[in-house]
C-alpha cells in the first residue's frame, strides 16, 4: 500500500515538473561548420594544409625512389651496404613521419583555436536567446535520440551568429 501511494506521489510531481520546463536542442557542430566565420576558418585551415602538401609529396617521392633503388640493387649489394641503405630509408621514413605529425598537430591546434573563438562568440548569443525565449534547458543535438523539429533552435542561432560576426567584422575593418 505504501509503495502504491509513493508511486502515485512521484507520478503527480513528475508531470508537474515536466510541464514547467521549456526545452530546446542545438547542433553546435553544425554552427561551427556552416557559419560564415566557420567557413572562413575552414578555408584558413585548408590553406595551411595546402602549403605543406608539396613538402609531404616530395618527401614521399624521395622515400619511394630510395626504396626502388634498393630493390633494384638488392642482389648486387653486400650485407653491410644493404644494411646501410635500409637504415637510410628508415631514417627518411622517421623524418617524414615526424614532419607529418608536426603538420597534423599544427592543424589540430588551429582547429581547436578556431572552434574556441567561435564558441566564445556563440555562448553569449545563446544565453541571450535563451533568456528572450524563456528556454529553461538547451541540449546538444548529438545527445538527443528523438525530438520534435520545432525544438531545434540551430537555424535561429546560426542566423543570429552570422549577423553578429558580420557586425564584428565591420568593427575590425574600421
Amino acid at each position: 500500500m505504501k509503495r502504491i501511494i509513493l508511486i502515485l506521489f512521484f507520478c503527480c510531481f513528475y508531470k508537474n515538473a515536466l510541464s514547467n520546463v521549456n526545452l530546446a536542442y542545438l547542433d553546435v557542430q553544425f554552427i561551427i561548420d556552416n557559419s560564415n566565420l566557420g567557413k572562413f576558418y575552414k578555408s584558413e585551415i585548408k590553406k595551411i594544409q595546402d602549403s605543406y602538401e608539396p613538402d609531404l609529396i616530395s618527401k614521399q617521392k624521395e622515400i619511394k625512389k630510395k626504396e626502388d633503388e634498393l630493390n633494384n640493387q638488392k642482389n648486387l649489394l653486400n650485407q653491410d651496404e644493404l644494411t646501410n641503405k635500409i637504415s637510410e630509408i628508415k631514417k627518411l621514413i622517421n623524418e617524414y613521419q615526424k614532419f607529418k605529425n608536426g603538420v597534423n598537430k599544427e592543424i589540430s591546434m588551429k582547429k581547436k583555436k578556431f572552434s574556441k573563438e567561435i564558441l566564445l562568440i556563440l555562448n553569449p548569443l545563446l544565453t541571450e536567446y535563451v533568456d528572450i525565449k524563456n528556454i529553461n534547458l538547451v541540449i546538444e543535438k548529438k545527445n538527443v535520440l528523438v525530438g520534435v523539429k520545432s525544438l531545434d533552435i540551430t537555424n535561429d542561432i546560426l542566423k543570429t551568429f552570422n549577423d553578429k560576426t558580420k557586425k564584428i567584422k565591420k568593427i575590425d575593418e574600421n
